[in-house]
């Protein structure tokens, strides 16, 4: 995992879930990876169980990876304009 990926789920584990449901919630992912993000990383299920309840192989739910990289570069993008 690549330090932003590290530096986004420290400030998952750090908020309150609600907050961070809704900043997840805030880079408009699909609802899929969303979901992956919330349940895994917030919520602390694990990957086979999130991918029991959504009927995906576990595989599928590992693929977050690509949910990471778009939070990553929405989050490199909200700091060029703030800049």
């Amino acid at each position: 995992m690549n330090q932003e990926h590290r530096e986004i789920r420290a400030m998952l584990h750090s908020m309150a879930p609600k907050r961070a449901i809704a900043w997840i919630q805030s880079f408009d992912l699909p609802q899929e990876e969303a979901q992956c993000i919330a349940e895994c990383d917030v919520r602390g299920r694990s990957c086979v169980e999130q991918a029991f309840r959504m009927n995906v192989s576990v595989d599928g739910v590992k693929r977050r990876r690509t949910a990471y990289k778009k939070m990553a570069d929405g989050l490199r993008a909200e700091k060029r304009h703030t800049v």
